[in-house]
């Protein structure tokens, strides 16, 4: 625990040093501290690829079913309060909500909220 810990204080300190030393304005380090935080908060750590694995969509699948897939697939994080799509974008991306929450916003309304 203390190393996970001790590795998560490091990256912090490493990304504002990093982030002080190229002046990335106020508002952009600010989000990317956003991210960096809840990335972590949310994997603790963990290797997120192996969440594919595990994830229910994919249970019955077989393995070359899941090979032929593992070919395309991406592990993406989204901070609190990135857009991910905007409304009447053409989309192609398959999008799973492994953890959190998702709210789903037309005319400035929450219509749906998607999570696990």
């Amino acid at each position: 625990m203390y190393a996970n810990t001790n590795r998560y204080h490091e990256m912090l300190n490493n990304v504002r040093d990093f982030l002080k030393l190229y002046q990335v304005p106020k508002g952009l380090s600010e989000r990317v501290m956003d991210y960096i935080v809840s990335t972590w908060s949310m994997s603790k750590g963990i290797d997120t690829e192996k969440v594919f694995n595990e994830h229910p969509a994919f249970r019955l699948a077989s393995d070359g079913c899941l090979r032929s897939l593992a070919v395309e697939f991406q592990t993406i994080h989204c901070a609190p309060g990135d857009l991910i799509f905007h409304s009447g974008e053409s989309v192609d991306t398959l999008c799973f909500v492994v953890s959190g929450s998702l709210e789903v916003i037309q005319d400035d309304e929450v219509i749906a909220i998607l999570g696990t």
